[in-house]
């Protein structure tokens, strides 16, 4: 067995989603960006107008002026102008560029309008530049606007087109095939025998990715015969990236996945880790076709904890522990957890009571895990240790 920050160097040396493309921007949403993005100019580029109304000069109403004539109309679109004479004003549409010498925009809520003349009938104080954006008040020209290493949602791609990216670099999207094994498994929507459960692991496991942001993974179910699992893997391997399996890969009769491998040419880069849960982890490199082969424990504590652990972990926060936690084995101990934000915004973090790897309705109220190192028994009450999310925070 190796130790859990050898296994992570190794994962993270091979993993497919550290390769870059450049791809349109409409093509780009989830998937994670290789590249910060940087503003090409200050925004907004001019003083806009954040309310329909009147742009007057500020010094002039500062002056007691109320009474404004009104010398046209600027909307959005409208190229950059001035106002003819400080004690005029111009009718201003929500998003125009207010004139160079105007720096107060009242809104029509508090005018009135009659003959060219514009009144203002709410009386009060108005600080200069009310309802202004003023230029560069949101970022300068260079600025990072989008950090390298996020997702491309819906707001960032409006960021990304506001800037003019038509293209961004990326991080490759891998094609993913999920695939449980198991004579004992059965379609969710079936009603099992006794001795039967239904295919959990697969839909976990998916959830998990998706919700990182890869969207090509599909799902298969294989039942425990070398024969047909030989068959599907020599397809399979020519037609994904990444193919990760669950279950079959322990030391019992019927995990025929190592054997398999190792027969069909797949390097073995390391089987088993020292950890609990997940200690038969399996993790290989099919050079042929450059599909990784990850096999992950059948249990779905186990396969849930490996998946994020060394394959979803980019950015880990810590969480400090709210009681003393003992484990006297020489392992690293992935501990689930409730967690909580404090007052101070550090995260505290409540141990779920889970009897074994397989207890996976004591996962419910949990929000991710604890990585409790291997050298430490006594893990004491407010000691920070890294958190592992199940979802992205």
């Amino acid at each position: 067995m190796i130790r859990v920050e050898e296994a992570e160097k190794l994962v993270h040396a091979l993993l497919p989603w550290g390769q870059v493309a450049k791809v349109p921007l409409a093509q780009a949403a989830g998937l994670a960006l290789a590249e910060p993005l940087l503003a090409d100019r200050e925004y907004p580029p001019f003083h806009r107008a954040m309310m329909d109304g009147i742009a007057v000069s500020w010094e002039s109403f500062q002056a007691g002026q109320r009474e404004f004539s009104l010398q046209g109309t600027l909307a959005a679109g409208d190229p950059e102008t001035a106002l003819a004479d400080p004690k005029t004003a111009v009718e201003i549409m929500t998003g125009a560029c207010v004139p160079r010498n105007a720096d107060l925009v009242i809104q029509y809520e508090h005018l009135k309008i009659s003959n060219g003349l514009a009144i203002i009938t709410e009386e009060r104080p108005r600080p200069r530049f009310e309802n202004v954006h003023l230029r560069g008040s949101d970022c300068e020209a260079g600025a990072e606007i989008v950090p390298a290493g996020v997702m491309l949602n819906g707001p960032r791609i409006g960021i990304a087109a506001s800037f003019g990216f038509d293209r961004v670099s990326v991080r490759k999207n891998p094609r993913i095939l999920l695939v449980s094994t198991g004579d004992e498994l059965v379609p969710v929507e079936s009603k099992p025998l006794d001795h039967q459960i239904r295919l959990s692991n697969g839909h976990a496991l998916r959830a998990s990715l998706l919700m990182h942001g890869f969207s090509q993974v599909d799902l298969a179910h294989l039942h425990d015969e070398e024969a047909s699992l030989r068959a599907h893997f020599e397809k399979a391997r020519a037609e994904y990236d990444v193919l990760i399996y669950s279950g079959a890969v322990s030391m019992g009769k019927f995990d025929y996945l190592p054997k398999l491998w190792r027969e069909a040419g797949v390097e073995k880069i390391f089987h088993g880790v020292a950890q609990r849960p997940g200690k038969p982890l399996w993790f290989g490199h099919d050079k042929m076709n450059q599909t990784l082969v990850i096999g992950l424990p059948g249990n779905p504590i186990s396969s849930l904890v490996c998946l994020h652990r060394y394959f979803l972990s980019s950015s880990p926060a810590f969480a400090v522990l709210e009681e003393e936690i003992q484990f006297d084995k020489p392992l690293t101990y992935f501990l689930p957890v409730k967690v909580s934000s404090r007052p101070d915004g550090i995260l505290s973090a409540a141990s779920l009571a889970v009897k074994n790897s397989g207890e996976f309705a004591g996962l419910s109220a949990s929000d991710g895990f604890l990585e409790l190192p291997a050298n430490l028994s006594v893990f004491p009450k407010g000691q920070a240790f890294r958190y592992f999310a199940w979802g992205p925070r």
